[in-house]
Order: structure tokens, then C-alpha cells, then sequence
């Protein structure tokens, strides 16, 4: 966030900021990702992954983690 010059996030309920986030408070943004595979003997697998929001999509960057993963 100092690298960015970012006083704050919007990690508490309401969208309200925080200035100091927990390694907690990021793990629980993302709580609700998830990535399935659905796969039978006729076909590629599918996978359908949870569409990142941007405030995700943010904290990725900050952490330099590539949002690839979250592809489907």
C-alpha cells in the first residue's frame, strides 16, 4: 500500500476503509472464490471459476500474485 501511496482499503463491512489490513482480513476476501472442474469421458474439462471483483482484483497486485489463476 506505501508503494502505491494507498492511505486505505475498503476491507470492513460497508465497504468502510482500513489502513493497516491483517493477512486475516485479506484471506477472508476472498472466502468466496471458488474454482470447479467438471469433467466426463466425452468432453475437455470445464472450469468455472468465481469472477474476481475489482477490489480483489487490487489486492492481488498489491501483493505482485498474478490474477491468472482465477481463470477460467
Amino acid at each position: 500500500m506505501q508503494r502505491e501511496e494507498l492511505e486505505s482499503l475498503p476491507l470492513y463491512p460497508e465497504q468502510r476503509p482500513c489502513r493497516r489490513p491483517t493477512a486475516r482480513r485479506v484471506i477472508d476476501l476472498f472466502d468466496d472464490i471458488y474454482r470447479h472442474t467438471l469433467s466426463d469421458d466425452s468432453h475437455t474439462p470445464t472450469v468455472f471459476v468465481t469472477q474476481l471483483s475489482d477490489l480483489q482484483r487490487r489486492i492481488l497486485k498489491l501483493l505482485g500474485a498474478p490474477a491468472t489463476e482465477y481463470r477460467a
